[in-house]
């Protein structure tokens, strides 16, 4: 395929897959080139603007999957030539930022992991942005990374790339009850981590202050996420701090560029995937490519979902978090309706 693939080419095969489902065909998408990841059989699609991507990707992104198995890849994913340029711009941000932060604090372990590991991570995106080359080092003997693991794609990936990255990380799930991380996540959370043999923990936090939120929400008082958010992130912090270790990352996508990387309690907490200004769509094909099952696109942990039942007025919250993340371009349309579908079916 490899010598025989062509701009052309690719452009017949989109057009020729979308007529097969009844799509518009009155518009080519503006294939820019193209780039082959041999190892991981995947290949990333350069296109002009956003409306080329979502023709490439069609709706539910059945154009590129047919398309990948027309072709005998693991996958397909399309890039924006505009959204490129955003991201290039982010990750630059995200690397100055970690200067900065390396410059303030006299933590020699901090400023040695931002130097040698977390900046070249971030050069290494820029210089490989077309495809899916992962920055590789020599594993620490040492843990110099915590990852908060919920079990979803988002942190799995921050684990992977943090396992690469040869950070030897710990992952970190805290679920003060089942009914937050449910047994069939947790036994996933050991089975990915014992696949990729990397130390698996579960904290349990502060209960009273956990069944407060819970409490709150069930009486329709107030929304659990950021409450609850931030009680997670000071018990893996915490943690991270009593055993020595000086990055925490989590798999947040949202805060990008300079909101990527902070210093808390004298530990640097790190939303690597914001940084590296990762889409859903790319965390879900990674995270495939590394044993994880993928997403259902089913939002929140069966308490919220319960909270939502009870109370309607606090589906809004969470709605608005969806839109949040597809205004910012991290979610599709079409996933960010299959998340709002399953807040109001709730």
């Amino acid at each position: 395929m490899g010598n025989k693939m062509n701009i052309k080419t690719l452009e017949k095969l989109i057009f020729e897959t979308r007529k097969q489902f009844g799509f518009s065909v009155e518009v080519t998408p503006n294939i820019l080139g193209f780039y082959r990841n041999q190892k991981e059989n995947f290949m990333t699609v350069i296109v002009a603007d956003r409306p080329d991507k979502s023709a490439t990707f069609g709706p539910g992104g059945i154009v590129s999957k047919t398309l990948a198995k027309k072709l005998g890849l693991a996958g397909i994913t399309a890039k924006a030539q505009t959204d490129l340029l955003v991201k290039k711009f982010r990750v630059k941000l995200a690397i100055e930022r970690l200067r900065k932060l390396g410059s303030q604090t006299k933590n020699k372990k901090i400023r040695a992991v931002i130097s040698k590991r977390l900046i070249p991570l971030l050069k290494n995106e820029l210089k490989h942005f077309l495809g899916m080359k992962f920055f590789e080092a020599k594993a620490s003997r040492e843990n110099l990374a915590v990852v908060g693991f919920s079990g979803g794609v988002d942190s799995w990936v921050t684990t992977i790339i943090a396992k690469k990255a040869g950070l030897n990380p710990i992952v970190v799930s805290v679920a003060p009850e089942k009914w937050v991380l449910p047994e069939k996540v947790r036994k996933l959370i050991k089975n990915l981590a014992s696949t990729y043999n990397i130390p698996v923990e579960f904290l349990s936090g502060e209960k009273e202050r956990f069944e407060q939120i819970f409490k709150d929400g069930l009486n329709g008082k107030a929304h659990p996420c950021g409450k609850c958010r931030k009680l997670i992130e000071e018990t893996v912090v915490n943690y991270a701090k009593k055993i020595g270790v000086p990055i925490v990352l989590f798999g947040d996508l949202l805060p990008t560029g300079n909101y990527s990387a902070h210093l808390i309690n004298g530990v640097l907490r790190f939303n690597v995937l914001a940084a590296l200004n990762l889409t859903k769509s790319e965390t879900i094909v990674i995270a495939k490519m590394f044993k994880h099952p993928g997403t259902s696109f089913t939002y929140g942990c069966p308490m919220l979902r319960e909270i939502h039942r009870k109370h309607r007025h606090l589906t809004y919250p969470s709605i608005q978090r969806v839109l949040r993340e597809t205004r910012a371009g991290i979610l599709e349309p079409n996933q960010a309706l299959k998340y709002i579908k399953s807040i109001l079916a709730s």
